[in-house]
């Protein structure tokens, strides 16, 4: 008996609907959120995992596109991004992106593509995935905190303080330095202790980092008892207020005590400065202010003594 065409037909439409199933259960069931869009960028296809990523099912993503799902700022940079990326028809991978969840919280996207085209060769859109690496990306934030910030005061330290000087440098600023140091620092150190030098460090850290903050300055520490304030070009290098709030009593466990600021203070030249040039100079006026306050501390203990003995 011949095979009946019929029957093979129905198999083979069977095997295909078996696949079909097969493949939708391993779309729904990936961890990632595959989707499609058009040309114009709006979702064409999003599979279920859009409800764990952005809390929303597939239907409300559909007709959208990714950017109406972002923060405005954000909106606009990945817009950019993948506006070039569109324009050459070309795939990427792992870009970055903030999302708004359906509650208002943020999410942090890696998202990556390949464009996709017709029979004709015509430009369709593109298909994509995209995973959640909010905490991931929170877990690296935190390290890069890590790393460019003092762990005793939470200043800036010096890989910051020099990576944000060289930013306003290349961006044709021409902004100021105020260094300082700690005078009566060591004594504190030397006869309390450590614990008692940290407390003060971390008590000047605290006033400096609200003194850039109402001032719009920039404060760090690069080491010891250095400290660093950068001062937007045109503005006053706040010498006084300096000095005033170091001057401040500091509580410690052993009671109150007291210490001062030497300062130097340096401008970038019309002629332009690199950062170690500007630091530099602040650091040789920092060293000679030191200087003429020891050779006047001196000068004035002489006038006392001889007045005293006459």
């Amino acid at each position: 008996m011949p095979p009946d065409p019929g029957a093979a037909d129905e198999d083979a439409a069977g095997a295909m609907r078996a696949e079909l199933v097969r493949l939708q259960e391993m779309l729904e069931q990936n961890s990632d959120w595959i989707w499609e869009v058009d040309a114009q960028g709006c979702y064409t296809y999003a599979s279920r995992q859009c409800v764990a990523l952005l809390g929303r099912e597939p239907e409300e993503v559909v007709g959208r596109t990714p950017f109406d799902f972002m923060p405005p700022d954000e909106a606009e940079r990945v817009g950019r991004i993948f506006g070039a990326i569109a324009a050459e028809r070309r795939p990427f991978a792992q870009l970055l992106n903030r999302n708004l969840r359906k509650d208002g919280s943020l999410v942090v996207l890696e998202t990556s593509g390949v464009p996709l085209f017709g029979a004709d060769g015509a430009f369709r859109g593109y298909r994509g995935i995209d995973r959640d690496v909010t905490e991931r990306e929170a877990a690296n934030a935190r390290l890069r905190h890590i790393a460019r910030h003092d762990d005793l005061t939470g200043l800036p330290n010096r890989m910051y303080l020099r990576e944000h000087l060289a930013g306003r440098l290349e961006a044709g600023q021409r902004p100021g330095v105020l260094s300082l140091d700690l005078d009566g620092f060591k004594p504190v150190n030397d006869r309390l202790g450590h614990a008692a030098g940290d407390s003060v460090l971390r008590e000047i850290g605290r006033r400096l980092a609200g003194l850039a903050a109402s001032h719009g300055l920039f404060a760090a520490r690069p080491g010891g008892d250095e400290f660093i304030l950068i001062v937007p070009e045109g503005a006053d290098l706040f010498p006084e207020a300096v000095r005033a709030a170091t001057a401040e009593p500091i509580a410690v466990e052993a009671g109150m005590v007291r210490v001062s600021a030497s300062l130097g203070a340096a401008w970038t030249t019309a002629s332009g400065d690199t950062v170690d040039a500007l630091l530099a100079r602040a650091d040789r006026a920092l060293y000679e202010a030191k200087t003429a306050a020891k050779t006047a501390a001196k000068t004035t203990g002489t006038k006392a003594a001889v007045s005293g003995g006459g």
